[in-house]
């Protein structure tokens, strides 16, 4: 009876504890919003009550819990558990503080990879934290256990039924605000250390409870009438300066991605339209590398030249690139056609195109099959070109999905055979079929630009989002995403741009980072350092790069000439080489680090 009343007093203890130092690690987090926590509307000040709450309740409770539990229904003994406890806050209090002086300096959060940049001093500083923390948590454990002890009621039920209440709140509000566009919600958790605010925009869509077209235009309605990007300059500082674009009659853009498409494919055989096109009219740079090796990152490096750890925050605020910026500044008419859907994987809804009013998601009906759906896009593109003013210019976005669906018409009359008998030899085939079949919706759009008279006047780029693999590598991956291999990082990317030398191959190391900077400054004549918005250099410049960061959905690898530097979500990481073997004599090379870490702080506020 003793021992069951000493295991029920543990846990409460434990309970109250963990409580306790919710409150403690709530005014630690502050320094993540920089001291201040703005709210804009009166669903944002309920979201961020709530969320601050149920956050700093479970980032107690769950590990308190799952260290204690086990000893305390094996072995109740009340130092034991009391020491175990107060060595695992004052642990956590010194590393979020040193993660969240990091997380101040350039936006990363602590794991096995960035330890390695910070110096000598910062652990001493981490070191003093621990040592103050000890003592703190010492006189917060001993009081907690008197206050426990002295009265067994503390209405300890209700109080942590209240706090699952604010965590279901939270996570509840963040998931409409997420399916409705509204900033307000989405700019707040983020921030957080360690917080994921759940996402049901599928769920909430099938089942009627948020119209996606309707709450997006509603939603950019209302930031245009509230001043369009007051979330945004509270946390981005982008562009670091004014831009300053002097080009007085720019052509007509057309950007043509393929889903998936990596850069081996690019062969006569294979890719006989683009191909032709890239010798007759276009530079075909053979080395060019994603941002990603998946659609979301792939996309956002094309779009702003910027590494991953900023689309979090630039998704969360709806803060769209400068080169839509500029080109709704000149009134440009703006075609963009997704066979898939905008707002998944991609969600280019509310990153580079988040400006755009009356925004085409998605090709109707959504359940075609892809290779149906990029044909519709293809004639919806050549329906809005009859309808366009020729008078103004104009940019187009055709993103093509069955080559990662491996898609195409079952009478389509070219296939390609398997090289065996094998799984992944037969997705090759009907990769490659696919492959095929999208090089002839994308003639048909470029023997069109050519017969209205429009290709001398209009900037064309082919390319990808990323690669695919069908277990290639040595590791045997067998799709996008699973992996920084050559197969899935490197893409097409066919420039043709009226006026500039065609026909000629590139050999040197390119990237989507480039593509900001080149457009930027060639088809708008901004006179900005490319720094002030992006990451990369003018593809006219030829210079290749040393370094570059690639992201996926959960984590992000630093590529270099010789080696790559994959990260985890569980703060290890791993060196590679390029044959994707791991590295014996793996190279740890502070100053580039140092750099990744600057180059992902830029364009954030101080």
């Amino acid at each position: 009876m003793t021992q069951t009343l000493s295991r029920k007093l543990l846990f409460r203890w434990s309970g109250w504890f963990a409580l306790a130092n919710a409150v403690v690690f709530g005014l630690v987090s502050l320094r993540y919003f920089g001291g201040s926590l703005p709210a804009e509307s009166a669903l944002s000040v309920v979201y961020l009550f709530a969320v601050y709450i149920g956050h700093h309740v479970m980032l107690t409770t769950v590990p308190l819990f799952l260290l204690v539990t086990p000893l305390i229904l094996v072995f109740p003994r009340r130092r034991v558990v009391i020491v175990l406890a107060v060595v695992l806050f004052a642990l956590m209090i010194a590393l979020m503080m040193l993660d969240s002086l990091l997380w101040s300096q350039s936006r990363f959060h602590l794991n096995a990879l960035t330890m390695k940049i910070l110096g000598w001093q910062s652990w001493v500083f981490a070191a003093v934290i621990f040592g103050v923390g000890l003592f703190f948590q010492s006189l917060l454990a001993r009081s907690v256990w008197g206050w426990v002890e002295a009265r067994p009621r503390r209405h300890g039920l209700a109080i942590g039924l209240s706090c699952g209440v604010m965590i279901l709140v939270a996570q509840g509000i963040h998931a409409w605000a997420d399916a409705s566009y509204y900033v307000p919600v989405t700019s707040l958790g983020q921030q957080l250390p360690v917080y994921k605010g759940i996402t049901a925009k599928s769920f909430m869509t099938k089942t009627g409870l948020v119209d996606v077209k309707v709450s997006r235009e509603r939603e950019l309605a209302r930031r245009m009438s509230q001043s369009l990007d007051a979330s945004s300059d509270r946390l981005l500082n982008y562009p670091l300066n004014p831009l300053q674009c002097h080009q007085d009659a720019p052509m007509n853009l057309l950007l043509i991605v393929a889903d998936s498409m990596r850069g081996s494919v690019l062969t006569p055989e294979l890719a006989p339209n683009i191909s032709t096109f890239a010798e007759n009219h276009g530079m075909d740079f053979r080395n060019h590398f994603s941002g990603g090796n998946s659609s979301r990152m792939g996309m956002f490096s094309l779009f702003y030249g910027l590494p991953p750890g900023y689309w979090s925050s630039f998704s969360s605020l709806q803060k769209s690139t400068v080169l839509l910026d500029e080109m709704q500044a000149r009134n440009y008419q703006l075609g963009l056609f997704s066979s898939a859907t905008l707002y998944r994987p991609v969600v280019l809804d509310r990153t580079a195109f988040a400006n755009v009013p009356d925004l085409r998601i998605v090709t109707e009906p959504a359940s075609d099959p892809a290779w149906k759906r990029d044909r519709k896009l293809t004639g919806e593109w050549f329906e809005w070109m009859d309808r366009r003013n020729p008078g103004q210019p104009f940019f187009g976005f055709l993103f093509y999905d069955a080559t990662m669906g491996k898609s195409f018409p079952p009478d389509y009359p070219v296939r390609f055979d398997p090289e065996d008998s094998g799984e992944q030899a037969g997705a090759f085939s009907d990769y490659q079929s696919s492959v095929h079949y999208v090089d002839s919706l994308v003639g048909e759009v470029l023997e069109d630009l050519q017969s209205r008279g429009l290709l001398d006047q209009t900037v064309v780029l082919i390319t990808s989002d990323h690669g695919e693999e069908f277990g290639e590598s040595d590791v045997k991956l067998t799709s996008h995403g699973s992996g920084y291999t050559l197969h899935q990082l490197v893409t097409p990317m066919v420039l043709h741009w009226p006026g500039k030398e065609a026909g000629r191959v590139y050999q040197h190391r390119t990237s989507h980072y480039d593509i900001m900077p080149t457009l930027m400054q060639e088809l708008f004549g901004c006179e900005n350092p490319a720094s002030d918005y992006a990451t990369g250099n003018n593809l006219f410049e030829m210079q290749e790069w040393d370094w570059l960061v690639s992201g996926s959905y959960y984590n992000y690898a630093v590529l270099e000439p010789d080696q790559v530097t994959v990260t985890f979500p569980n703060g290890l990481y791993e060196v590679r080489d390029w044959d994707y073997r791991l590295s014996k004599t793996p190279q740890f090379r502070g100053d580039v680090l140092e750099a990744v870490s600057e180059q992902n702080a830029r364009f954030f506020r101080d």
